[in-house]
Formats: C-alpha cells, structure tokens, sequence
C-alpha cells in the first residue's frame, strides 16, 4: 500500500514539474539537400502605451462603483468623458474626494475608448 502511494506521488511530481516547460515552435526547412532546424520560442505580445490625459469639466452625471464613481464630465468644447474614481487607481488616495452634478472638476489619468466613448482611469485629481 505504502508502495503504490510512493509511486503514486513520484508520477504526480514528475508530471507537474514536465507540464511547466516553456512552448517552444520548431520548424524544420529543408534548403538545397540541407536540413535546417529553426527553434523558436514563444514570444508575449507587447503591451501598448497608455495615453495620459488631462481634462476639465462639468460633472453632468454620477454613478456610484464599488470602491468610487463613473462621473460624465462635459468639457467647454461640449466633449464628454467618462472619468472612473476609485481609491485603488489614485496615485495618492489621500486625493479622493466625491463630487456633485454641477462641480467643475479637474482630473489626470489613463485615457482610453470603450464603444466609441472616451474613458480615463483617474490617478490625480487636480
């Protein structure tokens, strides 16, 4: 009994350390009666730069989140953003502070689109 455990384990270990290897591509040409072998391994796509933005506008709309606020700010040249607050994506959360419709407020972050509407993840209100 003692036995098959023992095994039973020693498999388990050999399988979970050989599942960990990294994938690697090997292609195989052959050029003029030469085999050639090229390996290669897996490369991470690249993650895009983040665009920071500042904008200044009026706040026309609040939703309340889990830890913050969505609020739509409209800007003077009537363009609107949707500006997420939160505790956890300031860059000092000691800034955080909760606004009303009608407040003029300044913010800096991470601007990006979702379903062609501009977005920033706040990280400095000004």
């Amino acid at each position: 009994m003692k036995n098959n455990f023992f095994k039973i384990v020693v498999l388990s270990g050999v399988v979970a350390l050989s599942s960990c290897n990294k994938k690697v591509e090997v292609k195989t040409e052959v050029l003029d009666n030469q085999e050639v072998v090229a390996t290669d391994s897996v490369v991470e796509p690249e993650t895009p730069e983040v665009e920071t933005k500042t904008v200044e506008g009026k706040v026309v709309e609040i939703t309340p989140g889990k830890d913050g606020y969505t609020a739509k700010l409209e800007t003077a040249e009537k363009e609107h953003y949707y500006v997420t607050i939160s505790h956890s994506n300031l860059t000092n959360h000691e800034q955080y502070k909760s606004v009303k419709v009608g407040e003029m407020l300044k913010v800096t972050g991470d601007f990006w689109k979702m379903e062609d509407k501009n977005q920033i993840t706040v990280r400095v209100i000004e």
